[in-house]
């Protein structure tokens, strides 16, 4: 099975917003949480 690098993505901002982003991106496994 090859190894897949997955994408970094970086949040800026505590909010509503970027809280939403976050566990979207996180649910969605597009990136891992850091």
């Amino acid at each position: 099975m090859a190894k897949i690098q997955r994408r970094k993505v970086t949040v800026i901002g505590a909010g509503n917003v970027g809280a939403t982003t976050a566990q979207r991106i996180a649910e969605s496994g597009l990136a891992d949480v850091v």
